[in-house]
């Protein structure tokens, strides 16, 4: 029967990635230094005299166990991937309202009835929340830099964010296009960029909030 001996090195690494959560290519950084740096001990420890499976083990050993070395770098995980979605959530939202302003704008031409009052201020609910979405995403971002801001809190809050403003932003869409069905029904017909124009809203929505979990379950990670 043969036995396989796995190698220590091999498994400490493969431990420590199995437990990290966060964005893929960070990630497979770190672990690609981790793995590199405890190769360099064991070349090392190997030069002082020592055989391979020692010296692994000696590596292994200053490097740290598993559950005392992982939080740190699931915390830069975290503040990475905080990042990213604070940058995503800047951009779009900001980028949701000024595409729909020109959209708005470009079937200024079309016979459509008037703007119910409801609607007018659903629109300024979602164009106040968009821009109120990005100023928290551009501080919290600001935040994610500073030393003493905890990763967990300010990537969990980035989380939150993003899904309240997709939230809000997305439904109050949906609830002035239910209620004036007609209008948006004949501006549809009218301007050819009005369906094109929701189908990307949907897909920006859908990103959003996929990101927004993401985010969440990696600030939890930690």
């Amino acid at each position: 029967m043969t036995v396989t001996v796995t190698d220590p090195v091999t498994a400490h690494v493969a431990e420590l990635e199995r437990v990290l959560r966060g964005p893929g290519r960070v990630r497979r950084s770190m672990i690609r230094e981790v793995r590199d740096g405890l190769h360099d001990a064991v070349a090392a420890y190997r030069d002082g005299g020592l055989d391979h499976e020692r010296a692994a083990r000696r590596a292994v050993r200053d490097f740290g166990p598993i559950r005392e070395i992982a939080p740190q770098f699931q915390a830069e995980l975290a503040a990475r991937q905080g990042r990213w979605t604070a940058v995503l959530i800047m951009v779009v939202f900001p980028g949701m309202v000024l595409g729909w302003d020109l959209v708005w704008r470009s079937s200024a031409g079309a016979h459509v009835e008037p703007t119910p009052l409801l609607t007018l201020v659903l629109a300024r609910v979602q164009d106040a929340s968009a821009m109120l979405v990005a100023a928290a995403a551009v501080a919290l971002l600001a935040a994610s830099f500073h030393r003493t801001a905890p990763p967990r809190l300010v990537t969990s809050l980035v989380g939150m964010v993003a899904c309240a403003g997709a939230v809000v932003c997305g439904s109050t869409g949906v609830v002035m296009n239910l209620f004036k069905a007609p209008s948006a029904a004949e501006m549809a017909a009218a301007n050819q960029y009005t369906v094109p124009a929701a189908v990307v809203s949907g897909l920006v929505f859908t990103v959003v909030i996929w990101s927004a979990v993401r985010t969440l379950r990696v600030a939890r990670a930690i």
